[in-house]
């Protein structure tokens, strides 16, 4: 529905927000660079700040649409507050960005306060271009006088709920057009006699009137009924828009795709964009190859004692679940006496924990240096290998063994929708403290449904406080 205009509107207003930055950058040169900043050197000839602007504005457009700061149009407290807020990460972000390319350069020409200059003087006029965008938008919502007129037909339910959503989207453009006698009970079934003479009544108003589209809004559609209208409108030249209510279905995200002659609609409980997808696994690479490397280190001395004060295999392997339901084999190294899967049967009944998961404090089956490397965490550290193979992330769910996953029920699943963590939110949460499966399960799911970035950076910040606490 007028997703050509909206995608047109983000367009352009990523256009106009790469004209500001362009204009930012040179305005803070210049400012920068006048006599009024007693006690500042001089800034090098324009030609070598030259290359910055491009990469800026590359960075700038990037992280604007990473902030969301294209949903800003719905209007209302939270509105104006959002084009505060969202920006000043970018700003942030992008200096943070900037600041480590010079350093990597050494580059020693480019002044560090003309840095600030831009990131202040880009926000501030950002700001007000953003704010200005909304005024206009808002302005045209009042005035209507570049909208479609649209006449909205359906059921109540269905009707009244995109009234409510198209108010919060003032890009729309849209002039509703509702009739009493085009809204019909959601409970209310119609004969092929009744269901005829709507399909004239509508076709005789849009003939009288002036309208550009028409507006389907049915909980319960059958498409067949409405089959002919459709025709019928497309004859005299008018879009139709078919809505489906999907507010019903307990999913978080939904989408629409068109493949050959279907129209497909998606659910999903979590809707990643490509750029945060790549982010994420460029960060587990990172960290990957360092933790292998580090790992390599540790192996060389961790080995030798493994193998001189218990008997058996350095590094435990074990199949665990991945992401929906994908086996692969987990590393760690060995913490606890060969035959500890054995005894696991005849300590069931010491279980700590409650539901789908087995934990003792005090486990015997665990030996004195196990007991060592699980409380610094350092039998953690094969699992880097796993990361770098894509098995698992830096930070996602725990992963659970086959056993455990074979007694989950439905909603325990969707802890798997990811890839599990080598550290996430249960082990930042008190871990020891958790005693009730449920609770992980809780723990996960908001992870899942909070993810960004940041989110992944503080766990991992939370996580070495929690090492150096020895939890």
């Amino acid at each position: 529905m007028n997703r050509r205009r909206r995608v047109f509107v983000r367009n352009a207003l990523m256009a106009i927000d790469g004209i500001v930055t362009f204009f930012s950058f040179i305005v803070a040169y210049y400012v920068r660079n006048t006599p009024f900043f007693f006690g500042l050197k001089a800034l090098f000839p324009f030609s070598n700040y030259f290359p910055y602007l491009l990469i800026s504005l590359v960075f700038w457009l990037l992280l604007l649409r990473f902030f969301n700061n294209y949903a800003f149009l719905g209007g209302g407290k939270k509105s104006w507050r959002r084009i505060f807020v969202n920006l000043l990460p970018v700003e942030l972000v992008g200096l943070a960005l900037l600041t480590m390319i010079l350093f990597f350069l050494r580059d020693q020409i480019i002044s560090r306060t003309f840095l600030l200059f831009f990131a202040a003087i880009n926000y501030l006029m950002l700001l007000m271009t953003k704010i200005l965008t909304m005024a206009y938008f808002l302005r045209e919502g009042k005035i209507k006088k570049y909208h479609r007129r649209a006449l909205l037909v359906g059921n109540k339910r269905s009707v009244d709920y995109f009234l409510s959503t198209e108010k919060q989207m003032p890009e729309l453009l849209f002039d509703i057009i509702t009739q009493s006698e085009f809204i019909i009970n959601a409970d209310a079934v119609l004969n092929e006699k009744e269901q005829e003479e709507l399909s004239e009544a509508i076709l005789d108003f849009i003939w009288n009137n002036v309208v550009d589209e028409v507006i389907f809004a049915y909980s319960d559609l059958n498409l067949a009924s409405i089959s002919s209208l459709v025709t019928e409108c497309g004859r005299m030249g008018i879009s139709v828009n078919v809505v489906l209510d999907t507010s019903n279905i307990e999913f978080r995200k939904s989408e629409v795709d068109v493949v050959g002659p279907f129209n497909i609609i998606t659910f999903q409980t979590f809707d990643y964009s490509p750029v945060q997808r790549l982010v994420k696994r460029l960060t587990d690479i990172s960290a990957g190859i360092i933790g292998t490397l580090i790992c390599s280190l540790l192996f060389v001395v961790i080995a030798p004692l493994i193998k001189i004060t218990s008997p058996g295999p350095i590094l435990f392997r074990q199949v665990r679940k991945g992401k929906n339901g994908r086996n692969f084999v987990l590393l760690k190294f060995r913490t606890m006496c060969l035959d500890a899967e054995d005894q696991k049967r005849s300590l069931l009944d010491k279980n700590e924990m409650q539901g789908q998961i087995f934990k003792m404090k005090y486990d015997p089956r665990i030996t004195p240096l196990g007991n060592f490397l699980r409380r610094t965490s350092l039998d953690e550290w094969p699992q880097f290998i796993n990361i770098l193979r894509g098995d698992m992330s830096l930070v996602g769910t725990r992963p659970p063994t086959v056993e455990e996953f074979g007694s989950y029920r439905n909603y325990h699943r969707r802890r798997l929708s990811v890839k599990p963590g080598l550290t996430g939110l249960w082990q930042v949460s008190g871990r020891n403290d958790i005693s009730d499966f449920e609770e992980i399960v809780k723990l996960d799911t908001w992870y899942i449904d909070h993810w960004s970035i940041w989110l992944d950076l503080k766990i991992i910040l939370k996580t070495f406080l929690v090492l150096f606490r020895g939890r």
